[in-house]
């Protein structure tokens, strides 16, 4: 054998042996199954974020596990309906963009902390703020979360048009830092709430009713962060279902009914598996909450 055949070899059994995600793709060491995410992976291509359930589900299907980035919700359906895919954590927003011919079947929706598979968000004013009703943030500028975000976006921008507040009502911000004209924090609900406590530029914003309520309610400081006597409460949001796993209709039945079974009934057990999701468990999905999540994003 030649040096360079030899060197192959080893790293070939090095990825092998350690657990890492080049191993399970490796031709003729067995057919892995492929689960979709967009997580991102680290140099083993593995996410964190799935370090405590991969080893589990190699076990429980007795084959090897690769997690596969993929970066839009439409081209995790895409590969779902063709079997590339066997299996997809979804977001609410990844669910979305779904192509309307994708049929995934919906085995287990994320469980947060508060024992549910749902959450809305809050629309807050600075407490010190003249802003009193959701009709005052006219003319104001708003924080909102991530662009296209289920929760902090796209169903905050509903609150506000139901309330007459339309996005032309909205402050508009400075090019080049807004290309929407919207101030959308990439940080999320924590970000959102320090913006509002302490920049007297944004009255107004929207902030995850879990987020909220794991404020203390009062002493809040510009070094400790905010507290929930800082805001005031305008409006909520409709809720938004958390995360949910998804089957391709091309998977072994068998090995779905097995997925869906350790999901709920074994997962709420594993508390690395749930702090590294940012889950408590998994619940029986509610396909109707999906639907609606649909409708909201749609143009």
């Amino acid at each position: 054998m030649s040096r360079f055949c030899k060197c192959v070899a080893s790293l070939v059994t090095i990825a092998l042996l350690s657990g890492c995600q080049l191993g399970a793709r490796v031709v003729g060491f067995g057919t892995a199954v492929h689960v979709g995410s967009s997580r991102l992976g680290s140099i083993s291509l593995l996410p964190a974020e799935f370090y405590a359930l991969h080893p589990e589900l190699e076990k429980l299907f007795g084959q090897p596990v690769v997690f596969d980035t993929v970066l839009s919700g439409r081209t995790m359906g895409k590969q779902l309906a063709a079997g590339h895919l066997h299996y997809a954590f979804l977001t609410a927003a990844e669910y979305a963009e779904l192509p309307s011919d994708a049929a995934p079947e919906l085995l287990a929706a994320a469980v947060n902390k508060k024992g549910e598979t749902k959450r809305n968000a809050i629309i807050v004013a600075n407490a010190r703020s003249n802003v009193k009703a959701l009709a005052d943030l006219k003319g104001q500028r708003f924080a909102f979360g991530p662009a296209k975000d289920m929760l902090l976006d796209r169903a905050a921008v509903a609150v506000l048009q139901k309330a007459g507040v339309t996005l032309a009502d909205i402050k508009k911000e400075i090019p080049p830092f807004s290309l929407s004209g919207r101030l959308n924090v990439g940080g999320g609900s924590p970000e959102i709430a320090k913006i509002v406590a302490f920049d007297a530029g944004v009255p107004g914003g929207v902030i995850d009713e879990i987020t909220y309520n794991d404020l203390p309610a009062s002493g809040g400081s510009l070094l400790g962060g905010p507290s929930r006597d800082m805001f005031r409460v305008l409006g909520e949001t409709e809720p938004m279902p958390e995360m949910v796993v998804a089957a391709s209709p091309k998977a072994d039945p068998v090995k779905v009914a097995m997925l869906k079974n350790y999901l709920i009934s074994n997962v709420k057990n594993k508390p690395d598996i749930c702090k590294q999701l940012g889950v408590t468990g998994f619940a029986e999905p509610d396909a109707a909450a999906f639907e609606a999540v649909r409708r909201l994003a749609a143009p």
